[in-house]
């Protein structure tokens, strides 16, 4: 489009230029806004280059086939096959029951996070852990905002040891390759990423854990109450409820009252259907708040009383539980009616609660948000399959996922033969963690359907495109223009100071947008930053990788941070009290390193 003006528009800038440089304004500002997702702006940002005739239609999506996309795309399966054979959780619960104070606990906890990071995704390794860590702070009577802080910030410190710890650090691996030079290999991130793993966790266990507010997160039964409000009714002969719906009798208190259970002699249906009939001399198990169930009394003529019907269900078969929705879950910006919640999966919902704060309205009406706790009550033959499909993590000790099976040690040699490839430089990352991939599928180690759930599209989605976009903006030269402003104004500082001020403007764009889009962009400027001062550029990259991961100062930097934020019950100003002071000391800890590890000359 842009062909058919003759006009530069601005002195000094090509309409290329300008045009790239106007997309990646508007796709930061739209990033910074997060009134659209990342993926979506990613999407958008490639479309309206190749509108403006930037990109061309047949190169449109080939970032998709980037090497970066699939060795991400292939990690994620891997850390998911790990996870589920359960050695992190029993790791970690064998080895915190010598921890009962609250930094050899932290130290202990947030260490083992740190170090499964390294080599699996960052939010199931804390994820995996949290259950455990939730369960020994009860034991010792420490908040549970003490910990899980610290081990969120653990998650985001060990995944900058290797490779394959974070996307950010295949990002810079894969761009170093697309410059000419050759990718960093899977340990070339161990000498900075250990140096700021141990500074970071001596810190938070040490002195970072006091600087977060007291908050009592409370237990399932404490925080929702729901015993309380949980009383039965017996539907006599002649009710206007008999040979009703359970929708129908709902919808006379507004949908605030839940029918959990139907007992109908011998028989227990649990988390019936809103199209199940209520019949005469059923007793009914109902759930809500007393002004509800009382206004409901008075519709229906029910006579409510405490409910003893509970008891005389067997434990194996109705069980309460609290979960917390994680990253990437299928009920995470969507409503309970939006997901036929009881009518698809058998689960009532009967708590919800938000930065540690029950929500009281009506629960179908709710959007649900990454790390909102639930107290769900369902089957429970069904309830451990329905909430990984969900993608929901249990806050109790729950055998959910955890229990060491027979797969433990072939997955593991698979896996740990991936890395030494990799290692070795036997096979690129994009085709040794395939290879594992489809080893544990053929083997029967990993079903295949778990292959696909465990991606994350948005994160893909994002990948693809924008690679695409950061190609694009280096070939019209408008990543240069970028770096030459940016030498203007930091040019005649010392080499470290030059050095920090990346790391800076990194660490400040990484806490209000994705990590992985703040690598792609720094990354091509980092490097104009390098080329016009004669820098070897490796200092440069290697910092960018670090200080996209380094998202301490909000909840929603990444999604490790957002998901301890319910079950703790932290407020967003609780992040920045601890973050602020790690940012400061990884500043001043790998800026050195940095400069020792990879020489500027």
């Amino acid at each position: 489009m842009l062909n058919y003006l003759h006009v530069q528009l601005i002195p000094y800038l090509t309409n290329d230029q300008l045009a790239a440089l106007t997309v990646l304004i508007l796709a930061f500002l739209a990033f910074l806004s997060g009134r659209i997702r990342y993926d979506f702006v990613a999407l958008g940002a490639l479309l309206a280059l190749v509108i403006l005739g930037i990109v061309q239609i047949p190169d449109a999506f080939k970032g998709f086939s980037h090497p970066a996309v699939i060795s991400v795309a292939s990690v994620l399966v891997l850390s998911h096959a790990i996870g589920k054979t359960g050695i992190t959780y029993h790791l970690s619960k064998r080895l915190s029951y010598f921890s009962s104070s609250p930094s050899m606990l932290i130290l202990t906890l947030a260490g083992l996070v740190a170090f499964f990071s390294a080599f699996m995704n960052d939010v199931g390794a804390l994820a995996l852990i949290m259950p455990i860590a939730i369960q020994l702070c009860q034991r010792y009577d420490i908040s549970p905002a003490k910990v899980l802080m610290p081990m969120a910030f653990a998650s985001l410190l060990g995944g900058t040891i290797t490779v394959i710890g974070t996307p950010p650090n295949l990002i810079v691996s894969n761009y170093r390759e697309s410059i000419g030079l050759k990718a960093f290999s899977m340990f070339d991130f161990a000498p900075t990423g250990i140096v700021i793993t141990i500074v970071g966790l001596i810190y938070l266990a040490a002195f970072g854990w006091r600087l977060i507010p007291n908050r009592r997160s409370e237990s399932a039964h404490n925080k929702f109450t729901t015993d309380n409000y949980l009383l039965e009714a017996k539907v006599e002969q002649g009710n206007k409820i008999a040979d009703q719906t359970v929708a129908d009798l709902e919808e006379i208190s507004e949908n605030t009252v839940k029918v959990v259970v139907i007992i109908r002699g011998a028989r227990r249906i649990i988390a019936p259907s809103q199209e199940e009939l209520i019949r005469a001399n059923d007793t009914l198990l109902l759930e809500g708040q007393p002004e509800e169930l009382k206004q409901l009394e008075l519709l229906t003529g029910l006579n409510l009383t405490r409910s003893s019907a509970n008891k005389n269900i067997p434990h194996d078969k109705l069980e309460v539980l609290e979960v917390v929705i994680n990253p990437g879950s299928r009920m995470a910006d969507h409503t309970l009616s939006d997901l036929q919640f009881r009518e698809k999966y058998g689960l009532n919902v009967i708590g919800v609660a938000r930065q540690g704060e029950n929500i009281r309205k009506r629960f179908s009406r709710i959007t649900l948000k990454v790390g909102d706790v639930l107290l769900v009550q369902g089957h429970a033959d069904e309830l451990p399959d329905t909430l990984r499909y969900l993608g929901c993590f249990p806050l109790a000790e729950r055998d959910i996922s955890l229990k060491a099976s027979y797969r433990l040690m072939p997955t593991l040699l698979i896996f740990t033969a991936s890395i030494i490839l990799v290692a070795t430089q036997t096979l690129p990352p994009q085709i040794s963690f395939p290879l594992a991939v489809f080893l544990l599928v053929i083997f029967k180690l990993l079903p295949i359907r778990d292959v696909y759930r465990s991606q994350e599209g948005p994160l893909i989605m994002l990948l693809g495109c924008f690679i695409t976009v950061g190609a694009a903006l280096q070939q019209t030269g408008a990543t240069e223009i970028l770096a030459a402003k940016l030498v203007g104004l930091i040019g005649d500082l010392p080499d470290i100071f030059i050095l920090g001020a990346i790391l800076v403007i990194t660490l400040a764009m990484t806490d209000i947008i994705n990590n992985s889009a703040a690598a792609m962009i720094m990354c091509p400027i980092a490097y104009g930053v390098s080329q016009q001062l004669g820098h070897n550029p490796d200092a440069y990259l290697m910092g960018i990788a670090i200080a996209s991961s380094c998202t301490f100062n909000t909840p929603i930097g990444h999604h490790s941070n957002t998901l301890v934020m319910g079950p703790a019950g932290y407020q967003f100003g609780d992040y920045w009290r601890v973050g602020l002071i790690l940012d400061i000391l990884i500043l001043i800890t790998v800026t050195p390193t940095l400069l020792w590890v990879w020489p500027l000359s």
